[in-house]
């Protein structure tokens, strides 16, 4: 008899112990998710109140979007060019900036960036947009000459990170592969991205506990689903604070990539074909012969 009253009382405690050990841990998770839905709000304000400011509050995902690519126009639905959040390419076509972004003489978004690589890039936003989410692969097609022009757009455009957007037609973009950009190009690097301030460092080293903390006391069917909640913070959160990140960057990225001006916009007709081009792009060798042609 004693035996098994010592045996009901260690099942006692051990599942006081379990209660105990799942309150604490589902208590932190509980704590961190609300981190992050106060960290979604501030987000959410604050591209808000850069709207108001800077851009135009009434643009609708559904609006189509006539962009002068390199002298090639792309028509593109908003929906598209938005589905990727926090990358710059996001940022350029959120609305959040519409007053900072210079049309050419047709009222077309201008980009000095190359057509063909940037129609690759939008042919792949809308194969994910329309794909189910565990059925987005990249279907990026480049000639061979191209795919290093296609990495630094991936690159510019803050995309990188991006799963769906690792492998060109079988060829891994790595972050240490890329290549520098041309001469003169003050653009923002993945390396920038990467930077975190202090505060965000604090920020992490206070998080440590609830991404570090394992759930093995618990029943398997318990702990599975408790890590998998785990795992799925710990991507919200990354990309949380890489968005925010790229937020800060946002207004330095429009105004390199937008004209300043309508008379920056020059457009060129080279062999029959038409071209266009930023003024501060033909000019970036200084005492070229292009450098002086375009000198107005």
């Amino acid at each position: 008899m004693e035996a098994l009253k010592r045996n009901r009382e260690v099942r006692s405690k051990t599942w006081e112990n379990l209660i105990s050990a799942y309150e604490q841990k589902t208590g932190i998770l509980d704590k961190e998710m609300e981190n992050i839905k106060k960290d979604l709000k501030e987000l959410q304000v604050k591209k808000a109140t850069l709207a108001e400011k800077h851009g135009d509050t009434r643009v609708d995902e559904d609006d189509v979007i006539q962009i002068n690519v390199g002298g090639k126009v792309i028509t593109v639905s908003r929906e598209t060019l938005i589905c990727m959040k926090g990358t710059m390419l996001e940022a350029l076509f959120s609305g959040r900036w519409e007053k900072e972004i210079q049309s050419d003489g047709f009222d077309h978004i201008f980009l000095d960036v190359n057509p063909e690589c940037f129609q690759q890039i939008i042919h792949n936003l809308s194969v994910m947009n329309h794909s189910s989410e565990g059925n987005k692969t990249s279907c990026l097609q480049i000639e061979e000459e191209l795919l290093p022009t296609l990495q630094h757009m991936i690159d510019y455009f803050a995309i990188l990170d991006t799963a769906s957007f690792t492998d060109i037609s079988g060829t891994a973009i790595k972050k240490n592969d890329l290549q520098s950009s041309s001469a003169g190009e003050n653009r923002i690097s993945t390396n920038d991205q990467k930077q975190v301030t202090q505060k965000e460092h604090e920020a992490l080293s206070n998080k440590s506990a609830w991404e570090t903390m394992t759930f093995d006391e618990f029943p398997s069917i318990l702990k599975n689903s408790m890590c998998e909640e785990q795992k799925s913070m710990k991507a919200v959160n990354e990309a949380l604070q890489r968005i925010k990140r790229n937020l800060e960057k946002e207004h330095d990225f429009i105004k390199h990539a937008s004209a300043q001006s309508l008379d920056d916009i020059v457009n060129l007709n080279v062999r029959g074909m038409p071209m266009t081009a930023k003024r501060s792009t033909l000019r970036i060798f200084k005492d070229s012969q292009l450098d002086r042609q375009f000198d107005d």
